[in-house]
C-alpha cells in the first residue's frame, strides 16, 4: 500500500513538474514577464487550459486546420476581445454592387501577397501588429488600400498610417481603440489624404490608447474616390473571388474561437462561429487538399497563424454567413494618389 502511495506520488509530482515546465518553455520562448506569482500562477492556468484545448483539437482527424501555442495563449478572455475592434452594434443594410461576371469554373491559387497572380508582383506591405488596440478595421483600410495603390499604378507597396485612423476618424463613425469599420476609414479618407507609416507612426498598440489626432495633413499621400469611395461586394464565393482577383479586400470574421487565435496550419472548416467582430484582408484563394479557402491576412503579427496569415473556407452554402462569418462584408475602396 505504502509504495503504491508512493509512486502515485511521484507520478503527481512528475506530472506538475512537466506541466511546470512546458509553461516555463513558452514563457522564455515568447519573452513573458509577471509581476506576482498570483499573476505567473493565473497565467499558468490560462496556458494549461489552451494546452488541453491545442491537443484535443490536434487529435481528432475531422479537423482540418491545426493549432498551436502563440503569444495569446496565456492572455485573458477579456484582453482576447479587446483584439477584436469590429463595431458589432452597426447594422449595414448598403446593397452589394460588385458581382462576379461569370461563375468561377475552378479555384486556382491566387495571390497578392507573393507573386503567384496576374502582375507576378508581391503587392502587400509587411505583416503588421495592431498590439493591444481594438483598431484592427483601421488596419484593414489601411492594407487595402495600400494594395489597391500597388496595383493600380503598378508601384512598390508603401505602408500609410493606420494611426491616423485610430485617431483622427472619429467623427465619421469609428471609435479609435474602442473599434471602428473599415468603410467608416474610407469615408474619411474622401477628404483627409493618408500619410505615410513614417511620418505618422503607429503608438496605439502599446497601452491601446487611442490618442489626440496630430496629424500633418500637408504630407498626406493618397485618397479614397468621391463620391464612391467603396464598393461592397455580393456573398457568393465566386464574387468575393473576383472581388479579391481586382484587389485584397476587407471582410469581417468571427475571431473569438480557440481554433481562430490559436490556429497554425491548415483550412479552417470547423470551431469557428459566425457572429463577426474582427477585420482583416482577404488577400487570395486557392484548394489546400480538396478543400476551397480564402486567403486571409491579420494584424497580429507574424508570429501568429501561418506567418501572419489564415486560411478560412470558402462558404459550403455559396453566400453568407460563410466560414467565420467571412462571406457577410466584404468590401474593398477605389484609391487614388492625393
Amino acid at each position: 500500500m505504502k509504495s503504491f502511495a508512493a509512486a502515485a506520488l511521484v507520478a503527481s509530482v512528475t506530472a506538475i513538474d512537466n506541466a511546470t515546465f512546458d509553461f516555463m518553455k513558452y514563457v522564455s520562448e515568447h519573452g513573458k514577464s509577471y509581476t506576482t506569482v498570483e499573476e505567473f500562477n493565473m497565467r499558468q492556468a490560462l496556458f494549461a487550459e489552451r494546452n488541453e484545448f491545442i491537443q484535443a483539437f490536434n487529435a481528432d482527424t475531422n479537423n482540418t486546420s491545426r493549432v498551436g501555442h502563440n503569444f495569446l495563449s496565456d492572455w485573458t478572455a477579456e484582453e482576447l476581445k479587446n483584439l477584436r475592434g469590429l463595431d458589432t452594434t452597426h447594422v449595414n443594410d448598403e446593397e452589394p454592387t460588385h458581382f462576379a461576371t461569370q461563375e468561377v469554373s475552378a479555384v486556382s491559387t491566387y495571390n497578392w501577397c507573393s507573386t503567384e497572380n496576374d502582375m507576378s508582383k508581391d503587392k502587400c506591405t509587411p505583416v503588421k501588429n495592431q498590439g493591444q488596440c481594438g483598431s484592427c478595421w483601421a488596419f484593414s483600410a489601411t492594407e487595402t488600400v495600400e494594395s489597391a495603390i500597388a496595383i493600380f499604378n503598378d508601384a512598390t507597396p508603401v505602408q500609410y498610417s493606420p494611426q491616423q485612423l485610430v485617431s483622427c476618424s472619429s467623427a465619421y463613425g469609428n471609435g479609435g481603440c474602442n473599434g471602428g469599420w473599415y468603410y467608416y476609414a474610407w469615408n474619411y479618407l474622401k477628404t483627409h489624404a493618408q500619410v505615410s507609416e513614417a511620418d505618422y507612426p503607429y503608438t496605439s498598440g502599446n497601452f491601446g490608447i487611442t490618442g489626440t489626432c496630430t496629424v500633418n495633413e500637408s504630407q498626406g499621400l493618397v485618397n479614397t474616390d468621391s463620391p464612391t469611395d467603396y464598393v461592397r461586394v455580393g456573398h457568393t464565393n465566386a464574387d468575393m473571388m473576383t472581388a479579391i482577383k481586382r484587389q485584397p479586400t476587407s471582410v469581417a470574421i468571427d475571431a473569438s474561437s480557440s481554433t481562430f487565435n490559436y490556429y497554425t496550419t491548415g483550412v479552417i472548416t470547423s470551431g469557428c462561429g459566425t457572429s463577426i467582430d474582427h477585420a482583416v484582408v482577404a488577400v487570395g484563394y486557392g484548394t489546400e487538399n480538396g478543400t476551397d479557402y480564402f486567403l486571409v491576412r491579420n494584424s497580429w503579427g507574424s508570429s501568429w497563424g501561418d506567418n501572419g496569415f489564415v486560411k478560412i473556407a470558402q462558404s459550403s452554402t455559396n453566400g453568407q454567413p460563410g466560414y467565420c462569418g467571412i462571406n457577410t462584408d466584404p468590401y474593398y475602396p477605389n484609391a487614388r494618389y492625393a
